[in-house]
């Protein structure tokens, strides 16, 4: 029986487009340990991901303070006016308020004043 000598594989490096962080951590994390390489490169990739959303995440907060009061108000109307048709697509109602005082606004377009506001309102104009 003649068995099929095989010689030991090569190892191949392989060039990864990684940050030089990344690539210091991994290096820094497996030169002097015997472990699973592929484990330990996953681990690093993810907290690498993580602290890119982290970095993402603040910058969007940087930029949204920095907003005009007028940008801000824009925002928050627009936000209002889809919680308020998301909200009457379910069937449900949502509170508003005008000179009369405090009323529900139903999705078919009636609406109720809530009695306890509008008395509320008359004891202080007096």
């Amino acid at each position: 029986m003649n068995r099929k000598q095989t010689a030991p594989k090569e190892a191949r490096h392989i060039l990864l487009n990684v940050p030089p962080e990344m690539y210091k951590a991994f290096r820094s994390n497996c030169v002097n340990e015997d472990t699973n390489m592929r484990a330990k490169l996953l681990k690093l990739m993810q907290t690498y991901i993580e602290e890119e959303r982290k970095k993402e995440a603040h910058n969007q907060i940087k930029n949204f303070l920095k907003l005009s009061k007028e940008e801000l108000e824009k925002m928050a109307g627009q936000a209002t006016r889809k919680a308020i048709k998301e909200t009457h697509a379910l069937g449900l109602p949502t509170t508003h308020g005008d000179d009369k005082g405090v009323y529900r606004l139903y999705p078919d377009g009636h609406k109720e004043y809530i009695e306890a506001y509008a008395e509320k309102k008359k004891n202080v104009r007096r």
